[in-house]
């Protein structure tokens, strides 16, 4: 397939992560790094992504964590289908075992901000996560 089509493809299918290379996002904070190499020491990064679990951008920081020193990692989405019909957990798990994705009814919180698995260090292992609710009533979470 040509690069064209891929990308038409990719972007029909509203899959954004597909532009968004891990090595492009590696160039991209380097020149930063370059520039002030204290520049995320202290921070907590907010990233919003379509899927957390499947952005390169959760996978780059979480991998990078005590690199970059950074305070905090949140990488959060947003359920653009939890207005349409409703499927279970059972269903989600089933997805995922066939190949597939799961349905983005709900978005999801991934949370990086110490070590989970006392292995000495923070990174990609150490992500926390949860989904999301969403009570009008109390706003969103």
């Amino acid at each position: 397939m040509s690069k064209n089509k891929t990308l038409s493809a990719a972007k029909n299918a509203k899959n954004d992560e597909f532009y968004t290379q891990y090595a492009d996002i590696q160039k991209e904070i380097n020149a930063y790094l370059d520039y002030d190499p204290d520049v995320f020491r202290g921070k907590t990064v907010l990233l919003p992504c379509d899927d957390p679990e499947w952005s390169n951008f959760t996978r780059f920081f979480a991998q990078n964590f005590e690199t970059l020193g950074l305070k905090k990692l949140i990488s959060t989405s947003y359920a653009p289908e939890a207005k349409r019909e409703k499927y279970g957990v059972l269903f989600e798990y089933a997805a995922v075992l066939l190949g597939g994705r799961p349905k983005n009814e709900r978005g999801k919180i991934f949370v990086l901000d110490h070590d989970t698995n006392a292995s000495g260090r923070i990174d990609l292992d150490d992500l926390e996560w949860e989904y999301r609710t969403h009570n009008r009533s109390k706003g969103n979470r």
